[in-house]
């Protein structure tokens, strides 16, 4: 089998590709689950339909040459030949755990359970604990399948080519990864730009909302340096490569993802903690009661009451403790976590990025495309004659600050003639014979419209004057705050999170008036990717941060929080591949529910766990003390499969959450 890494297609790489390790894991299960489940039938049909006298199993059968001619010899050997072929999984499992420091996990607790019950002929127990292991993770690893099947099809990756400029005149397409430092390129409206370079020829205007968070967009002329990653909104343009593409501004992002995703530390899964406490206890547990029973009895090994007896009872509760009630409950609270939340379209990537949900008190934002809409809109009030003005002479422009007056106005366009653009400043053009300017104070002013006061205001502002008269209006635009932002952040606050707070790359002031208007507990301004991996860096030291973005510049923070929630249905590829969870179209208060949800789910884990191990120690206390006599099996079979069932069927109950945002839309319909 072939491994695709870094584009090569060797059958050897030094780097196994995760993907196709986990393909090998899914078959491999598959043949496990259903060699295990085929031979645990014969077994059990072999030993059922025995008619000699050894047809319930003791090793004492082993005794009589008879036995060994038996349907339950064949049985027997059935069940062992099964449980070692299983067994290859839990202890494969177990190494790579050890290899992670995890010395006591949930495959040891197996491990050692599934021995007990082989101890004392409790061979189908054995079996099934493994089984049920198999099938817990499966139903996780297609719940988590589930999520990143639906995460790739939001991914659509933008084609990162370059047209270069040949000595003919022509342009041919390339792959900027090949071209050398002083290439010319030909960048067209709405292609990003693949490396960093110098504009060499006409003005455009860029967005770099992606790159480093900045909501407004930026007029590039002749001799200004072009960022990798930025898009091109405007005009066509040539430029001039000033580096190479491994060194452009993109690649060193997509470098700091990539640091990110190593320094990422494997978190533990919840059975492997609770394994860590539980394995030594219920092994302690079990050794005391036949030391000390042993003991009691003189340390007699036959008749009643001595070591033999002891010892049954003391396998009896290693039986008594299989973890087949944890192994396949606790994944399967995940699989109905997990597929409810994608129900409401929240995408989560695995039962770790649901627990760290849970626990994450600290809520960090990015603002452009995540609190903003990343469209402009008009927010003051215009008198309609001069918005009829503005909004036809804005009309002919391609800017994105004038489309947030064109949509503004609703009536009919007057004509415009004599138009002209002045990219980086402003417009002018005449309407009904009067010539009118619109654009920023210095370019009203170099066209002797009369000195006036600016606007007090972070935001942008665009100022309407007739040539050399008086300034007639102010449009000050605004990037759009998402519908949802103030109701989203109050519902986090709700939830009884500790702190809400915006990371910006956006200038200081707007960040400023954002975090008023939204709610937030705090903002930080003007920040750099590697600026916003420290910030939260910092608020990981007191408790667990989830960073919610869009933009390739949250990558790295998306990566490095103890939960990346990427917004989908706008967001950049390499945001929605960094994170944990996607929120599919961009809804902020689905952040919240799917807290809510991972909470449910814990508490959900937790309530089950608990019921299951009060109940078992409950009747391994009434074994060791020798109240249950001839019940004991069955008492144990009921602690294993009867728990197991009604653990199940608790975890089940996920899929009957409501979201309360459903809920209040539904109560809405009805008043």
């Amino acid at each position: 089998m072939s491994c695709h890494c870094h584009g090569t297609h060797d059958s050897t790489c030094p780097k196994e590709n995760t993907e196709c390790k986990e393909s090998r894991e899914r078959k491999r299960n598959f043949l496990f689950l259903g060699i295990g489940v085929l031979l645990l039938l014969a077994a059990f049909l072999l030993s059922y339909f025995d008619p000699s006298p050894f047809k319930e199993m003791s090793w004492s059968h082993f005794k009589d040459p008879d036995f060994f001619s038996s349907l339950t010899f064949g049985s027997f050997v059935l069940y062992s030949f099964d449980y070692l072929i299983l067994s290859y999984t839990l202890i494969t499992k177990m190494v790579e755990e050890i290899r992670e420091k995890n010395y006591i996990n949930e495959f040891t607790l197996m491990l050692v359970a599934t021995i007990g019950a082989f101890a004392i002929c409790e061979f189908p127990e054995a079996v099934l604990v493994v089984l049920f292991s198999i099938v817990g993770e499966m139903l996780e690893d297609y719940a988590t399948e589930k999520s990143s099947q639906s995460i790739k099809k939001l991914v659509n990756d933008m084609p990162l080519y370059a047209h270069v400029l040949q000595e003919d005149g022509t342009f041919q397409d390339k792959n900027p990864e090949t071209l050398p430092v002083g290439s010319i390129l030909e960048i067209r409206p709405g292609e990003k730009i693949a490396v960093d370079g110098i504009l060499a020829k006409g003005k455009t205007t860029l967005d770099l909302s992606s790159i480093n968070g900045e909501s407004l967009p930026k007029e590039a002329e002749e001799g200004d340096k072009l960022f990798s990653g930025s898009i091109n909104l405007s005009s066509s343009i040539l430029m001039r490569t000033e580096k190479t593409y491994q060194n452009s501004t993109l690649s060193k992002i997509m470098e700091l993802v990539e640091n990110e995703q190593g320094k990422k530390a494997k978190s533990e899964k919840f059975i492997t903690r609770f394994s860590k406490f539980y394995t030594p206890l219920v092994v302690l547990v079990a050794l005391v009661v036949f030391l000390v029973g042993y003991g009691l009895s003189g340390f007699v090994w036959e008749g009643t009451n001595g070591g033999e007896e002891w010892l049954y009872r003391a396998l009896s509760i290693l039986l008594i403790s299989c973890p087949c009630a944890l192994v396949i409950s606790v994944p399967i609270s995940f699989f109905a976590g997990i597929g409810r939340a994608s129900r409401f379209g929240v995408l989560i990537k695995g039962s770790l990025p649901m627990e760290n949900l849970a626990r994450s008190n600290s809520f960090f934002f990015d603002k452009t495309g995540t609190l903003t809409e990343g469209n402009f809109v008009l927010e003051n009030k215009v008198e309609e004659e001069y918005l009829a003005i503005a909004a036809s002479l804005e009309n002919k422009s391609t800017h994105p600050l004038g489309k947030a007056i064109v949509n503004a106005y609703k009536g009919k366009m007057k004509d415009v003639e004599d138009f002209l653009n002045v990219p980086g400043f402003g417009i002018q053009g005449k309407i009904q014979g009067e010539t009118y300017l619109i654009g920023n104070k210095k370019y009203l002013l170099a066209n002797g419209v009369e000195d006036f006061p600016e606007e007090k205001t972070p935001y942008k502002v665009l100022y309407l004057a007739p040539k050399d008269g008086k300034r007639l209006a102010s449009f000050i635009v605004t990037d759009q705050i998402k519908p949802d932002a103030k109701e989203a952040i109050a519902d986090l606050k709700a939830e009884r999170v500790n702190a809400t707070v915006m990371l910006s790359g956006d200038d200081e002031r707007i960040a400023k008036a954002v975090q008023e208007k939204i709610g937030l507990d705090a903002y930080r301004g003007n920040l750099l990717p590697e600026e916003k991996l420290d910030c939260l860096k910092e608020a990981m030291k007191t408790g667990k941060v989830a960073f919610i973005g869009d933009g390739i510049n949250d990558s790295p923070s998306l990566l490095a929080s103890d939960v990346g929630i990427a917004m989908g249905a706008l967001g950049s590829d390499a945001a929605i591949e960094a994170s944990d969870i996607v929120v599919m179209d961009d809804s902020l208060k689905k952040v919240a529910e799917g807290r809510r949800l991972a909470k449910r789910t814990m508490l959900n884990v937790i309530v089950g766990v608990s019921f299951a191990i009060l109940v078992k120690m409950l009747i391994m206390i009434l074994v060791a003390l020798g109240y249950c006599g001839d019940f004991a099996m069955i008492l144990g079979t009921f602690s294993d499969t009867g728990i197991m069932a009604i653990c199940v069927l608790h975890s089940m109950s996920l899929m009957l959450y409501r979201e309360k945002y459903i809920d209040s839309k539904n109560k809405k319909k009805n008043t």
